[in-house]
């Protein structure tokens, strides 16, 4: 990490009081475990230390955001190469389980790291994050547009995965309850 004097330090610190939450939430959000997320949030504000002087004030959260969602496509590449040969991921939780808040999230987890980096980034940055469509453009380098097309494209990928799972569950209740239909 460069040596900084103290207004650096001092603005540093402050950057990262004020956006260490949604970074780390950003890193989550796109499957890092928590060790890993932590270990990326501390990568978002290396990369912020090198490049304090060209973040400008007004446009610092999306700048850490954008730096996240890099930080974690890059983590998530690595652990892929990694986890080739590996065992194949568990299957969905059951309906009952589905109430219960946390798989709820673990549910929404595994949906978007099924879904194309690009429309994933634009969805948490904008409905879990709540960042406005000009700092989601700056924070991807991407034209406003471009915001605008992803997000609906997005929400329609979610809600298609959603519905699918949705059915999966069902589907599997049936089978369970042995109400199966049985055809002459």
């Amino acid at each position: 990490m460069p040596t900084l004097d103290e207004p650096a330090r001092r603005r540093l610190a402050d950057l990262f009081h004020a956006h260490y939450d949604v970074v780390y939430r950003i890193l989550r959000r796109f499957g890092l475990d928590t060790v890993r997320a932590e270990d990326g949030a501390q990568q978002v504000f290396v990369i912020a230390a090198r490049r304090l002087d060209q973040i400008i004030e007004d446009r610092a959260r999306a700048f850490l955001t954008g730096t996240a969602v890099n930080v974690a496509r890059r983590v998530r590449r690595e652990r892929a190469l990694q986890a080739i040969g590996s065992e194949p991921p568990a299957n969905d939780p059951a309906v009952d389980e589905l109430v219960d808040h946390k798989q709820r999230r673990e549910l929404l987890d595994r949906i978007l790291g099924e879904m194309e980096d690009d429309l994933r980034a634009v969805l948490v940055l904008a409905e879990i994050e709540g960042l406005a469509k000009r700092e989601i453009a700056d924070a991807l380098d991407i034209p406003e547009g471009t915001v605008a097309s992803r997000l609906r494209r997005a929400k329609e990928d979610l809600h298609a995965r959603l519905r699918r799972h949705q059915a999966r569950v069902a589907q599997r209740s049936v089978e369970a309850a042995g109400g199966q239909d049985e055809h002459p």
